[in-house]
């Protein structure tokens, strides 16, 4: 077996093997299943004796087989049926099925109160305030349990890849980056020069044709095929051949940075072929009106939260320099309508002819500018403004943009017209959506990312939307905003 870079550790496989066959392998599922239970225990009570303070009516005295078993049963059903106890999600996934998981559960707990004559009894104000509280005390219980566990180790899953190419390079990194799936790289299998750069931190565990022999010396039970570029017939064997010795096989298709997170699988059975039908939710009517609600409401109560900073942020730009509060430039909305695009202003007066000035004596500058229209030595920019600008607070004016029906808290970054060309085709894309105060450019490095990338992002979003994948990016928007990643 060939080793690479940190050779391959046959104690390391053992311990891997342990784990995997060992009395700990079903802790995770009976970890969470514990957690999940001890949550909506929590949520009882807790609506319980906010019921207390809310109604004039005395504390009722629910049946102990209803609320300890009747009720959480309700709720785990439809946790196991989401496949909460299954395969690790991305946190946006699990939030989701989470969601969902407490709908139905508060529902099917209505359903019982009636079957077992409870209904008469069993305060109304009680179920309601338990629908309200199982979400956040089930989400808030489930992150603290993954944090737990993979501290303990419990919830590492053993991944082998299969391929080292660009594809297995893109996987990899998605694992680093905090997916939240738990997959840990033990090595690669290629039969070529590696590509991946991870190659150099993961060892080449041996070729394609070795694949039996590793998955028996390290007793993983995972792995990932990343080698689009292989013949149809030299892929088929192979995914036969990983489908015979492991549990879980996971294929990364020739499909990367296409839209596929809400594809459908559609198989014909005679001719063996599959079908992937891709929908692009942000157009759909509905999800527009959903994702306009969710707007209103964080804006609005944004605005109001932050009414403090937006005096302190005032009374700093107005002492540190003359000009205006506010500095509003145009920029390219939905359906190619222009808007004034509202910020604290962060720059000189007259910024522009400082800004020309520097580019016709400074090729380098020039050069910067051209690639992504940012400057990180800029010399417009006030003490105050660079503060402002560091900390991403000088965007918080775009709160009422968003409430105008501008912009939208997540979306594609908002462009001047200079830029529509480097988007190409993707402006089409790009025309249909309002832009966003955040989005996955500002929470992936933001300034660091180049503006291909930049461009293919919001291509992305824009095709995979939903309610859900924009709090995931809100909160690792404030995570970035507190690391100050990328901004300048």
């Amino acid at each position: 077996m060939r080793n690479g870079p940190g050779r391959f550790d046959r104690k390391t496989s053992q311990w891997k093997k342990e784990i995997l066959q060992g009395p700990f392998y079903r802790m995770p599922v009976l970890c969470f299943a514990a957690g999940d239970y001890a949550a909506l225990l929590a949520a009882e009570w807790t609506a319980l004796i906010i019921r207390g303070y809310f109604s004039s009516y005395p504390v009722f005295s629910a049946d102990p087989v209803y609320f300890y078993i009747l009720i959480p049963a309700s709720f785990l059903i439809f946790l196991s049926y989401g496949g909460l106890y299954g395969r690790q999600k991305a946190l946006w996934q699990m939030a989701e099925r989470l969601f969902h998981a407490c709908l139905y559960g508060i529902g099917l707990s209505v359903i019982l109160l009636f079957i077992s004559h409870e209904a008469g009894s069993t305060s109304r104000l009680f179920i309601g305030f338990l629908g309200l509280f199982s979400f956040p005390f089930l989400f808030i219980s489930r992150c603290i349990m993954r944090r737990f566990l993979r501290h303990m180790r419990w919830l590492r899953v053993p991944v082998l890849i299969i391929g080292a190419g660009l594809s297995a390079d893109a996987l990899v990194r998605e694992m680093r980056n905090g997916s939240g799936m738990g997959y840990e790289v033990i090595g690669f299998l290629e039969d070529y020069q590696p590509a991946a750069k991870f190659a150099e931190k993961y060892p080449i565990l041996g070729g394609f044709d070795d694949l039996e022999e590793v998955v028996r010396e390290t007793g993983v039970r995972t792995a990932f095929i990343a080698a689009p570029g292989l013949p149809q017939k030299k892929l088929t064997d192979l995914v036969c051949r990983a489908q015979m010795i492991l549990d879980d096989v996971g294929i990364v298709p020739n499909l990367v940075s296409v839209p596929m997170s809400h594809a459908a699988v559609e198989t014909f059975f005679d001719d063996r072929i599959m079908v992937l039908h891709i929908q692009n939710d942000l157009f759909q009517r509905m999800h527009r009106i959903e994702k306009r609600i969710f707007d209103l409401v964080l804006a609005s109560l944004g605005i109001l939260v932050s009414l403090p900073v937006w005096l302190a942020a005032a009374l700093w730009i107005r002492t540190d320099s003359q000009g205006p509060v506010f500095f509003a430039q145009e920029r390219i909305g939905q359906y190619g309508r222009i808007f004034p695009c509202y910020k604290f202003r962060t720059m000189f007066v007259h910024a522009d002819e400082k800004l020309q000035s520097l580019l016709e004596r400074d090729p380098d500058a020039q050069k910067e500018w051209e690639s992504s229209f940012k400057l990180k030595e800029d010399p417009r920019i006030t003490k105050a403004g660079r503060f402002l600008r560091r900390t991403s607070l000088d965007e918080l004016p775009q709160l009422w943009n968003v409430i105008r029906g501008d912009m939208s808290l997540v979306g594609p970054r908002p462009i001047v017209h200079e830029e529509i060309e480097k988007y190409g085709p993707y402006f089409k894309e790009y025309d249909q959506v309002r832009p966003g105060i955040t989005g996955l450019w500002q929470v992936s490095g933001r300034s660091n990312v180049d503006y291909g990338e930049r461009v293919r992002m919001d291509s992305w979003y824009v095709h995979n939307w939903s309610v859900w994948i924009d709090m995931m990016l809100l909160w690792r928007t404030i995570k970035a905003v507190m690391e100050q990643k990328g901004a300048y």
